[in-house]
């Protein structure tokens, strides 16, 4: 049934919802909500819900009868929920606890809606919301290579991921400019920051970890080799071609690189024990110290290859080989090479390059730069690299991950991921970079084509806004 109220609470959700039902013009005032209540098992989220409702003047506690209800409805389905307002209060379920998180985060902006002009005012309309993704893999990278961020800005990142139904933190750890994985085969007294200081320890890491957990949340961490390695070889020039003049790219051709490069992973899989997926960067590897290094050379011809670039993939399938044998999935950004169909590709450099690996059996993540870049500056004002173009909030909106090829790219794209790299992003700067984009890319990963509108989008964004919402996410960490 449609309302004839202007505006309605219920519809200023981003992403997008795949339903809204009213039922009717009736409202429920938001000072009614005295009670929560929680099944046995998500005790958590009604707590949750107290600090989010308390937080905003609603005075409701865990216990009380009437008015917030949370549960569980497995035949939603994974990561799928239910929000339902009636003269009973407010009922939330999900189809796992994935679903419950997500109902939650759709109330707490809907509490905020309806609080834009005070309490006396605030009410909701009778209705429900029933909603699933559109993705299963709905990223976002944080480069903390080239400019470390703290733990604290860290979490700070997932919990806005989350508030948005974003499900994947991938974290790129390692890079030419610094190395901040200090576990294990790389300690923390050793010194491979070469830019800044910082470096995460283990506990910093499995705190990280736990808290993303919390928040529905995956890690996905990433220790980028072949190249991107001068940080690495700052500290172990043993491991290039040339000690004296080690550059950024491990020498291939060396017996010893491989098992470093595994202890290295073994110890990333151990902290991050629940990550079903590793990333091993494996892109923009330079051949200019392979070609002159005697080893590398050797290599090549030892395995009866006719350029360096076999061999580097034969390298790169080798340590991707070392996370399927762990009970992993590995993921490389996407290169001219073939890998096997067990490897995830991510996709950066153009919108035709999915299809490439798709037809070579692979599975995709859409990483296009053009459309999913976050460190190229929303305006032009912003700090950039003189090589970047503009993507505003808008541009952002507008893209596709399927572009054009929903029908042959079906099941085998995962879905999208922004991306947002560093070099010129200090730590301080890392949330303006982010908002607002990220709704906008959010409603991209989570909603489906027909229920994206952007001008309906722009008006729910103002509205979330000016109800004070980014204010409540920027203070939630």
């Amino acid at each position: 049934m449609k309302t004839n109220m202007e505006n309605p609470i219920l519809s200023c959700i981003i992403p997008a919802p795949r339903m809204v039902e009213f039922a009717g013009n009736d409202k429920l005032r938001l000072s009614a909500l005295r009670g929560i209540q929680a099944e046995c098992g998500l005790e958590r989220f009604a707590v949750e819900a107290k600090e989010m409702l308390n937080g905003f003047g609603v005075n409701a506690a865990p216990g009380a009868q009437n008015g917030l209800r949370i549960g569980l409805e497995r035949g939603l389905g994974p990561e799928s929920w239910r929000l339902q307002v009636g003269a009973d209060g407010i009922l939330l379920q999900g189809g796992d606890e994935a679903g419950v998180f997500y109902a939650l985060q759709a109330l707490t902006q809907v509490v905020a809606a309806a609080l834009e002009r005070g309490p006396v005012a605030a009410e909701i309309e009778y209705g429900t919301i029933t909603d699933s993704p559109r993705f299963p893999w709905r990223g976002f990278m944080l480069d903390s290579a080239r400019h470390f961020q703290s733990v604290k800005t860290v979490k700070r990142v997932i919990r806005m991921m989350a508030a948005f139904r974003l499900n994947v933190l991938h974290w790129h750890l390692t890079d030419g400019q610094g190395w901040r994985f200090g576990t294990g085969s790389v300690s923390p007294e050793t010194s491979l920051n070469l830019l800044s200081a910082g470096t995460y320890s283990r506990e910093d890491l499995l705190d990280v970890a736990a808290y993303a957990k919390r928040h529905c949340v995956s890690i996905v961490p990433e220790v980028d080799v072949p190249g991107h390695s001068r940080s690495l070889l700052h500290a172990y020039p043993e491991l290039a071609c040339d000690g004296a003049n080690p550059g950024s790219e491990l020498c291939i051709g060396r017996a010893e690189t491989l098992p470093f490069l595994k202890r290295i992973y073994a110890d990333l899989m151990d902290v991050f024990a629940d990550s079903r997926y590793i990333h091993f960067g494996g892109d923009e590897a330079s051949t200019a110290n392979w070609e002159k290094c005697p080893r590398c050379q050797a290599a090549m011809k030892a395995h009866g290859f006719s350029d360096l670039r076999e061999l580097e993939n034969h390298f790169m399938r080798q340590l991707t080989a070392f996370a399927v044998e762990n009970g992993r999935t590995p993921i490389i950004w996407g290169t001219g090479s073939k890998f096997p169909e067990n490897t995830v590709i991510q996709a950066w450099l153009d919108i035709r390059e999915p299809h490439r690996h798709i037809e070579n059996g692979c599975k995709c993540i859409m990483s296009v730069h053009t459309s999913y870049y976050f460190d190229y500056p929303a305006e032009l004002s912003e700090p950039h690299e003189s090589w970047m173009f503009s993507l505003p909030r808008e541009s952002v909106y507008m893209a596709d991950p399927y572009v054009i090829w929903e029908n042959e790219w079906k099941d085998r794209l995962l879905g999208p991921e922004a991306c947002l790299w560093t070099e010129t992003v200090p730590e301080w700067r890392i949330v303006q970079k982010i908002l607002p984009r990220l709704r906008a890319y959010a409603e991209t990963a989570w909603s489906r084509p027909d229920r994206k509108d952007r001008h309906d989008f722009l008006r729910r964004s103002d509205r979330l806004r000016s109800a004070g919402y980014e204010d409540y996410l920027r203070a939630l960490v």
